[in-house]
């Protein structure tokens, strides 16, 4: 019986830290998404055009506009949103019976973020 309540009271010490500890590791996740990098901006689908869009809660967006070869300083979570946007690329070939089947040959990058060191 002893040994029980010791066994249990081990188990409840080890989740109270565990959720510490996630909260600890939470915090810093956050706090580096939400590092501001430098970076220049490249619009890869069409050089020359401006990217305008809103970035973050229903409630209160914050709206971008990036021009191509532009220098900014964004947060690291944003930078990684626009380099995640991506177009599929399609490639086609002969299925043996006189039909082309389409087949996802890969993903072409819309955009990209260079950082800049100073």
């Amino acid at each position: 019986m002893h040994m029980e309540k010791i066994m249990a009271e081990l188990k409840l010490s080890t989740a109270v830290q565990d959720r510490k500890q996630e909260k600890d590791s939470s915090g810093k996740k956050k706090a580096w998404l939400e590092e501001l990098l430098h970076i220049e901006f490249y619009n890869l689908e069409e050089p020359g055009v401006p990217l305008k869009f809103a970035y973050g809660s229903t409630k209160k967006p914050e709206t971008f506009t990036l021009l191509h070869g532009g220098k900014y300083r964004l947060p690291r979570e944003v930078v990684n949103h626009i380099e995640s946007r991506q177009v599929p690329m399609w490639g086609y070939k002969p299925d043996g019976t006189g039909r082309l089947q389409r087949n996802l040959e890969g993903y072409k990058s819309r955009f990209q973020c260079r950082q800049i060191f100073e």
